[in-house]
C-alpha cells in the first residue's frame, strides 16, 4: 500500500471513485421542474386537442388542428363536475392551458436551467442527474423547435382560439 504524504489529503487505499458525492439538490429539483412543467404542456396541448378530436370524431384533426375542424378548444375540456372555481379540475385544466399558452417562453426557460444545471451535475459528478438534464433538455429543445414549426403555430392558434 502506499503510504500518504502528511498533508496531501490522500487516504491510502481510498480512490477518487470510492468517495460519497453528495448529490446536486438544485439538480434535482431543475429535473422535476422541467417534468412537471412538460407534464402540464402535454395535458394542457396535445391532451386537449386529442380530447377535441375524439369528440368530433376526426382522427385527422390532430395532425391539422384549427377551429373549422375541431371547433372550440375550451368545448373539449372534460365536463367533469360542476364549472366553478371549486372544482380542482377547472384549475388543473385551466393551468395547463396557460403553460401550453406560454409554450415558447417556458420552453426557452426550462431549456437554460437545463443547460446550466447540467454542467453543474456533471461537475459535480452526479452522472444520473445529468443523464435526466440531457433527456430532459433534449425533449425541451425538441418542443422549442415543435412550435417553431407551422404544425406548432397552428396548435398554438387553435389553442388560443
Amino acid at each position: 500500500m502506499a503510504r500518504a504524504r502528511a498533508g496531501s489529503g490522500y487516504i491510502a487505499g481510498v480512490a477518487d471513485v470510492d468517495r460519497v458525492r453528495p448529490p446536486s439538490t438544485a439538480a434535482r429539483a431543475v429535473v422535476w421542474t422541467q417534468f412537471a412543467v412538460l407534464t402540464a404542456y402535454a395535458i394542457g396541448s396535445f391532451g386537449v386537442l386529442i380530447l377535441a378530436a375524439v369528440r368530433v370524431g376526426d382522427a385527422g384533426a390532430v395532425l391539422h388542428p384549427g377551429p373549422e375542424r375541431l371547433g372550440d378548444p375550451q368545448e373539449s375540456l372534460p365536463g367533469l363536475g360542476p364549472d366553478s372555481l371549486a372544482n380542482p379540475l377547472v384549475w388543473i385544466f385551466g393551468v395547463c392551458r396557460l403553460v401550453a399558452w406560454l409554450v415558447h417562453p417556458l420552453s426557452f426557460a426550462m431549456l437554460l436551467f437545463g443547460a446550466v444545471t447540467l454542467a453543474h451535475a456533471w461537475r459535480a459528478g452526479d452522472r444520473r442527474v445529468a443523464a435526466r438534464l440531457a433527456v430532459f433538455s433534449g425533449l425541451w429543445l425538441g418542443l422549442l423547435l415543435l412550435a417553431a414549426t407551422p404544425y406548432g403555430a397552428g396548435l398554438q392558434r387553435w389553442l388560443l382560439n
